[in-house]
C-alpha cells in the first residue's frame, strides 16, 4: 500500500475546489473520498488482530490459502512416495515395499488421483493469479522486484559476516519467492511430462516416439530434485530456522512479524492508524451533517 498522509478537512476542500458547493454537497464529496480511501487501507489494516489480552497477531494466510496448501502438501507427498517407488522399482527393497503397499498398479492409480488433485489446486492458483493481474490490476506479492536482488546480496553479505544487518523483508523474502517460482516451474514440467506418459499412445500419434522416454527421464529426475528441495531447503527455512507455522495457523506473532517481515509489519501499522483516522473523520462529518440538518429545521420553524 502506498503511504499517503491524511489531509485536514480544509485542505481537502481546497484541493478539490469545492468551496462554491453547498455544505451538504461538500460533505457528500468528502464522505465518498473517505470511503474510497477506507476500502484501500482496510484489507491491509485488517491483517492485524488485537487479542483480549492486548497481544497483536498478524494474518499471513487466509483459510483458502491454508486449504490450498494442505491439498498441495498431501498430493505432493502421495505423488513423491508412489512416484519414487515406481521410479526405483528395479531395486529389490523398493520392489518389496511396493508389493507390501499393493503393487505397482495400485501405486500407479493412487499416483494419478494425487496428480489430479494437484492439477486442480494448480488451476485454482492460476485463477488467483489472473484475478490479481486483470481484476485487481496488480503484479502480486510474488512478482520479482529489483529490491529482491538487493536483499539477496545483503543476505549473502550478512551470512558471510560482511554486514551487521539482515535484509528488511516485506510480505515475502527472496528465499520464499525463489522457492515459489521453482515450484511453479517444477509443477508445469511434471504436469506436461506426466500427461505425456499417461497418454503416451495419443501423444506419439502427433509427436515423435522418442519424446516419451525423454519425458520419463525428465519426470523422474525432476521428482527426485523436488523431494530433495523440500527435505532440505523448504524444511530447513520453514521448520528449522524460523519454525514458521503460519501456513497452518494463518497467523504470526508480533515478534515474528518484526523479525521476518519488518516492512510489511510497518505497512500494516500505518494502515491501521490511517483507518482509525478515516473513521474519526467520517464520524465528524456525520455530526456536521446532523448539525446542518438541525439548523435547517430550526430555520424552517422560524420561517
Amino acid at each position: 500500500m502506498k503511504e499517503t498522509s491524511f489531509p485536514p478537512s480544509a485542505d481537502v476542500s481546497s484541493a478539490l475546489g469545492v468551496e462554491s458547493l453547498s455544505p451538504e454537497e461538500r460533505i457528500a464529496i468528502k464522505r465518498r473520498l473517505l470511503y474510497q480511501r477506507l476500502r484501500q487501507v482496510d484489507a491491509l489494516a485488517s491483517r492485524m488482530v488485537i487479542l483480549p489480552d492486548g497481544r497483536r497477531m498478524f494474518l499471513r494466510f487466509t483459510t483458502a490459502h491454508r486449504i490450498e496448501h494442505m491439498v498441495h502438501l498431501v498430493s505432493f507427498v502421495l505423488l513423491a512416495v508412489t512416484g519414487l517407488l515406481q521410479r526405483f522399482s528395479y531395486l529389490s527393497w523398493v520392489a518389496y515395499v511396493a508389493s507390501v503397499l499393493g503393487g505397482l498398479e495400485k501405486l500407479r492409480a493412487v499416483h494419478r488421483v494425487a496428480a489430479i488433485a494437484l492439477a486442480l489446486t494448480s488451476v485454482y492458483h492460476v485463477w488467483e493469479i489472473l484475478d490479481i493481474w486483470f481484476v485487481k490490476r496488480e503484479k502480486g506479492p510474488m512478482w520479482p522486484r529489483l529490491q529482491d536482488f538487493k536483499d539477496l546480496w545483503q543476505n549473502v553479505k550478512y551470512n558471510l559476516g560482511l554486514a551487521s544487518r539482515r535484509p528488511q523483508y516485506d510480505r515475502f523474502s527472496i528465499e520464499e519467492k525463489m522457492e515459489y517460482w521453482a515450484l511453479l516451474w517444477g509443477t508445469l514440467l511434471m504436469g506436461v511430462t506426466g500427461l505425456m506418459m499417461w497418454w503416451a499412445e495419443e501423444v506419439t500419434r502427433v509427436l515423435p516416439g522418442w519424446l516419451i522416454p525423454v519425458a520419463r527421464a525428465l519426470h523422474g529426475w525432476e521428482a527426485v530434485l523436488a523431494v530433495l528441495a523440500i527435505l532440505t531447503w523448504h524444511m530447513y527455512h520453514v521448520m528449522v530456522r524460523t519454525r514458521n507455522t503460519s501456513i497452518f495457523t494463518g497467523y504470526m506473532t508480533e515478534e515474528e512479524m518484526k523479525h521476518e517481515h519488518p516492512k510489511e509489519y510497518q505497512r500494516i501499522l500505518r494502515a491501521y492508524t490511517l483507518r482509525r483516522k478515516i473513521w474519526r473523520e467520517l464520524l465528524r462529518l456525520a455530526e456536521e451533517e446532523e448539525a446542518l440538518r438541525q439548523e435547517r429545521m430550526q430555520s424552517q420553524v422560524q420561517a
